[in-house]
């Protein structure tokens, strides 16, 4: 098992612990926070820290610089007198964390010197770096190579592909995750249950279990409407009359979101739920923008805290569908159908398209 000394203790060091500990031995680690001449111990390890002016310029321990900021660490290093054959970037120890994964794809090795670093690329370029910005530059260099997106998106146009959501050729992207939601939550679409404008979902999701479908809309009071409402200022909201409520797409588009979570609870009997979708990252509905106005995008935590905070409701389950190739697809206006099926299997919450929430009334 080889001796290393780590040079810092953050993100980079806590992502690839499991793997040095179990692969070297760690006699040290550097902090530039401990003061000279003065020693720390390593949370209960008694592995000792010190700081880098510190180090024995005569041993020949290998030092291992963990960060993605390493430039200034290997100067730092180099002039405190400390060989440079003794550092190394472990930027190919798994798991690879942020640049990781496109510097193995594009780098064989990276060797230090006193007054540079030299990077040899598998396409057999050897590059000499002695800033942060020549790294910069390399980085990316392996960027374009590891991901051809990159060369894409600089080529895109400004104008998206549709603007309707992709449905003049297909299903829009964020319609597939609103009716995977509806989907997974079809047993509670029952009894009286209360839509939007129409009731296409009260009766596809509820089938036998409907007694009533009711249509509510904020303007419109001809055809299957039922009444109309106004979830914003209460005018025509009516009390207890919905033991569903299918609440798609709508909230971004309501100004005071409080008072529209107090009407959503009027309008359910007690026991009664709501299943509510909300847009996350998501292009505007021209429609409803030049209609009623866009007022917001959500998370998960707006959302939850939004009913929380409205007597008698409780939420029973909160969640958001999305990645990162979901977002973009319906960004620019791609379709369902533009992808494959295994595109939406995962989930990330830091992607969120589709926000959703499962409220209830209390009480029976």
């Amino acid at each position: 098992m080889e001796n290393i000394i780590v040079f810092g203790m953050g993100k980079y060091f806590e992502w690839k612990r499991e793997t040095l500990e179990q692969k070297y031995k760690i006699l040290k680690f550097l902090d530039n926070r401990v003061e000279k001449n003065k020693k720390e111990l390593y949370q209960n390890t008694g592995i000792e820290i010190i700081n880098p002016d510190d180090l024995d310029g005569d041993d020949d321990t290998v030092i291992f610089l963990m960060s993605v900021h390493f430039v200034s660490m290997w100067r730092q290093l180099c002039r405190a007198g400390i060989s440079p054959a003794r550092i190394r970037f472990p930027y190919t120890e798994k798991p690879f964390f942020e640049n990781d994964g496109a510097l193995c794809h594009d780098l064989s090795g990276i060797t230090f010197s006193q007054d540079f670093f030299t990077c040899t690329r598998k396409n057999g370029e050897v590059i000499k770096v002695r800033s942060e910005e020549e790294w910069r530059n390399l980085l990316r260099k392996a960027y374009r190579s590891r991901y051809p997106l990159i060369r894409a998106m600089a080529e895109m146009e400004t104008e998206p592909i549709s603007r309707q959501f992709g449905t003049e050729r297909g299903t829009p992207v964020d319609r597939y995750y609103i009716e995977r939601f509806l989907e997974e939550h079809r047993q509670m679409v029952r009894g009286d249950v209360l839509e939007i404008e129409d009731s296409t979902y009260s009766l596809r999701y509820g089938e036998e279990r409907i007694q009533k479908a009711i249509v509510m809309d904020v303007g419109r009071e001809d055809g299957d409407i039922t009444f109309r409402g106004n979830l914003e200022t209460g005018e025509g909201i009516k009390d207890g009359i919905a033991d569903c409520f299918i609440l798609t797409q709508t909230l971004m588009y309501i100004f005071d979101l409080k008072s529209a979570a107090h009407h959503i609870a009027r309008l359910l009997k007690r026991g009664g739920c709501a299943l509510i979708t909300c847009s996350g990252i998501s292009q505007n509905s021209k429609r409803c923008m030049d209609d009623y106005g866009c007022c917001f995008s959500f998370n998960q935590d707006a959302l939850r805290r939004l009913f929380e905070q409205e007597p008698g409701m409780e939420v029973t389950e909160i969640g958001s569908y999305g990645n990162v190739k979901t977002v973009s697809a319906h960004l620019n206006g791609l379709c369902f159908e533009d992808l494959t099926a295994d595109d939406f299997v995962p989930n990330d919450k830091y992607y969120p398209l589709i926000v959703y929430a499962v409220v209830r009334k209390i009480g029976k």
